[in-house]
């Protein structure tokens, strides 16, 4: 039989890499795997079942696909995990913990290698968390995306949310807005609560009295109904949660009779494909969806042939404030 060491010569490779290869093991991209294969049939080597295998499985859980961030999010982990030889499982719409616990136990029952959770039940505050142990006692990598749970053992990848929403106020602050309202979803969410706390902080320091909080949902209509709620209290600012928030919240203003940015401005979060592309366009907040996925990946397949995963990890990733059409200085006489 052709040595490993043979084929490893061949192909410009480690032993170690070889030895993945021909046991169907993930941490190898897709480039190096066919140049193995390759080198190990011009050797004679026979390839068994493992080696000609589509490479590991994983399973991607995100809310759902209307919003455009999570196919965003569908479409970067896919892509990440094909350039590892990987494919994607993808589960959506597990609107319950119930519903969740299912999709999980068909993803363990489809013989993944591992899970990647995008803005699950792990971002509740006080969620149960038994489904996601289940998971991690049969020994599945789980990696759980924007959520911090500090009572479960897992891969947790975060955007920083804290970072984004003091970015946002500077932005806002410099602009002379003095009376901000913040237009948000569950808040009894992680990445709400994270937001909310710095708001209130920042909002505790201000001359020009209480900044309102609207609590709505991550739609459209939410943010429309969270605008007209937040201009009622005479804010020359908003802040949404969701560039969908956003959207809505921009029909919310003009329903008033009043124009964005010039009586009051708009500030989205997610930075999704069509932000730029609103009246006018959208300044918003922009995760690094990229590194994240890509973070997420490697999480799951152990990063290679020399990663040693601790069983707990947590990378919190800073977003990018974009600058757009919807938000300008503050109307005239309202500035402190």
């Amino acid at each position: 039989m052709t040595r490993l060491i043979d084929i490893a010569r061949s192909a410009g490779v480690s032993e170690a890499t070889v030895s993945r290869v021909l046991n169907g093991k993930a941490g190898v991209n897709e480039a190096t795997r066919g140049t193995v294969l390759e080198a190990a049939r011009q050797l004679g080597r026979e390839l068994g079942p493992r080696a000609l295998s589509s490479g590991p499985l994983v399973g991607v859980l995100v809310p759902d696909l209307d919003n455009q961030v999570f196919s965003a999010w569908v479409e970067r982990l896919e892509a990440e995990l094909f350039e590892r030889g990987a494919s994607a499982l993808v589960g959506l719409r597990a609107r319950t913990v119930e519903r969740e616990r299912e999709i999980l136990q068909r993803f363990l029952h489809s013989g993944v290698d591992a899970i990647i959770v995008v803005s699950g039940h792990h971002a509740q505050q006080r969620g149960p968390i038994e489904h996601y142990r289940e998971i991690t006692a049969a020994g599945t990598p789980l990696v759980l995306i924007n959520g911090v749970r500090d009572d479960l053992d897992a891969a947790f990848l975060s955007t920083d949310d804290e970072h984004a929403m003091r970015l946002t106020l500077t932005h806002l602050q410099d602009l002379g807005h003095r009376r901000i309202g913040l237009a948000m979803g569950d808040e009894h969410t992680w990445p709400v609560r994270s937001k909310l706390g710095v708001f209130e902080e920042v909002a505790a320091s201000s001359l020009e009295g209480e900044w309102p909080v609207s609590f709505t949902d991550f739609s459209y209509a939410g943010g429309y109904e969270a605008a007209r709620d937040l201009i009622a209290h005479d804010v020359t600012a908003i802040v949404c949660g969701s560039d969908v928030m956003a959207a809505g919240a921009l029909e919310g203003v003009r329903s008033h009779g009043l124009s964005v940015p010039e009586d009051i401005s708009v500030v989205g979060y997610d930075d999704v494909f069509w932000a730029g592309l609103t009246d006018p366009p959208l300044t918003t907040v922009r995760q690094a969806v990229n590194s994240i996925a890509r973070a997420a990946v490697r999480a799951a397949l152990g990063g290679g042939e020399d990663s040693r995963r601790p069983a707990r990890t947590e990378v919190v990733v800073r977003p990018q404030l974009i600058v757009r059409g919807s938000t300008a200085a503050a109307p005239e006489g309202s500035a402190g």
